[in-house]
This record gives C-alpha cells, structure tokens and sequence, in this order.
C-alpha cells in the first residue's frame, strides 16, 4: 500500500487539532494587509485581521506561496510515495491552477484535486481523502473519487452588514445604503466555489429560516443519492460564535440524530462578507 501525505490549505478552516488527528500538512494563505505580507495563523492571526478589517485596512488576499508549497512536496516525497494536494476551489483562488502546473514535474507522485469547496466542506473532502487512503486507494484513484463528489455540497451564507459586499464590487453602493435601511439580508450561496446571491430576505432571523429550509432540501437530496451516514451538516461563522451555537440547537431539531460540526469561515471568504457572517452547509464525504 502506497504511503500518502494529504496537503491543504488554510481556507479549509481545518483546526491544528483535526490537521495533527488526521495527518493533514496545511499550507497558509497569504493575505495583505496595508500592503504588508502576512501568512495566516503564522504572522496574521484570527484577531488581527479582523481588527484590520474594523479599522478600515485595506485587505487582500494571494494564494500560498509557490516556493513554500514546493518545499513542502519535496520534504514529505523524502518519505511518502505520493502527495494528494486538495488546495481551495479554482474559481476563488489561483492556488489550484499553480499547483496543477508545478505537479507536472513530478511524474505522478503529486496529485492535485479539482474540488471546488472551500471551509468546511473542504475539510470534510480532506478527511475523507484521508479515510480513501487507508482504505488502500493511491492518490490518483483518490483525486478521481474526489472530483467526482466535488459538487455534492452546499453553503448558504448571511451577512451582518453589507458593506464588505459592496467593498468587493458584489452589490453597488446603493443597494447597501437601501438594504441596511430596510434590513434586507442577503443569503449567498457557495457551491463549487462559486460565491453568488440566492435571494434576499427581510431580517436575520428570517434569512436564518430561509437557510434552513435549503437545508433540508438539499439533505434529502442528498440522503437519496448516499447512505445517510456519508451526508453531514456543519454551521461556520465569523465572529458570531454564540448565535453559531445556539442555531445549532435549533437545526437539532431539524435533523435529529444527526452530529452539526461546527467552524469558523476562512479568512479568505471574510474579506467578502465580513464579521456577524453566519452560515451553513451540507456536504457529503
């Protein structure tokens, strides 16, 4: 049985316990702050992006850096057959394309997968990667099973305030203005790695039943096509971690039984949507 090393990066949101529990080696993010390089979770941390946000810095977003990630491979090639790098979705990051492009040199032993999910339904893909790998499975048969499932999940997000949408040219100045005067909440929808407005909903408490309700058409979509344990339901947020856990006790009752993991949005998509952000997702490994 080949020996595989699963690589990811920081915007699967994948904490330091889970990455050391299921062997995963986690690239950072590079984020810009004022013009200033920072790595998350290394010389950027959760507090101090978002007091940059608060204080009105300006923020952007790269993807890991080349050199780190090549370094990374060629350490762990030293003792494993392959490398299975599961990097954020293509559409929101250039990640995925660069480390496609630099695989190619090394003959098959690094394998880079087209997931198209981000936050916590890339965690969950990376944990099941793990799970394929000791079942047997070698890191290209892996990457195929993975890309095949790569759109079976969904995110649905709501945002505190609009101004972070209308900072990334998402809706003009205008619609801001009106929607924080009338409370209108957005509910924005992540699948395969798209960002995009579903609807619109007057108020957080309706945008939350909204969410649910999609929800649970996409679990029973879902539990039709795989076994219901292979279908999971996670909440993430953005600094509204109260609210986070006791929606949690609510969506108890929609899906009783059933574990909600919770997380916390990756820096990369709070830079869109900004802190109060809540949102929830289902997704199959």
């Amino acid at each position: 049985m080949k020996k595989i090393a699963i690589v990811t990066d920081s915007n699967s949101g994948i904490s330091a316990e889970d990455a050391k529990k299921y062997e995963i080696h986690v690239l950072p993010m590079i984020f810009y702050v004022d013009g200033q390089e920072c790595r998350e979770g290394i010389s950027l941390t959760e507090n101090e992006f978002f007091e940059a946000l608060n204080r009105g810095a300006q923020v952007s977003t790269s993807q890991p850096s080349t050199a780190e990630m090549i370094e990374l491979w060629e350490e762990l090639l030293e003792s494993y057959d392959q490398v299975l790098h599961i990097p954020m979705s293509k559409v929101l990051s250039g990640g995925y394309s660069t480390a496609l492009a630099v695989s190619e040199e090394y003959g098959g032993r690094v394998q880079v997968v087209d997931g198209r999910r981000i936050s916590l339904t890339q965690i969950s893909m990376v944990r099941h990667a793990r799970k394929l790998a000791e079942a047997g499975m070698e890191a290209e048969q892996i990457r195929e099973k993975l890309e095949e499932e790569s759109l079976d999940a969904s995110i649905y997000l709501t945002v505190e305030s609009l101004k972070y949408l209308k900072k990334g040219g998402r809706i003009s100045g205008a619609e801001a203005l009106a929607g924080d005067i009338l409370n209108i909440k957005p509910i924005i929808q992540l699948k395969g790695g798209l960002l995009e407005l579903h609807e619109k909903v007057r108020g957080r408490k309706k945008a939350k039943k909204a969410m649910e309700e999609l929800l649970v058409e996409d679990w029973k979509y879902f539990s039709a096509k795989y076994p219901a344990e292979a279908v999971h339901i996670g909440i993430a947020h953005a600094r509204a971690g109260q609210e986070a856990l006791e929606w949690k006790e609510e969506m108890q009752k929609l899906f009783p039984g059933k574990e909600i993991e919770m997380s916390v949005l990756p820096l990369n998509i709070c830079c869109h949507v900004g802190p109060g952000t809540i949102g929830a997702g289902v997704y199959v490994d």
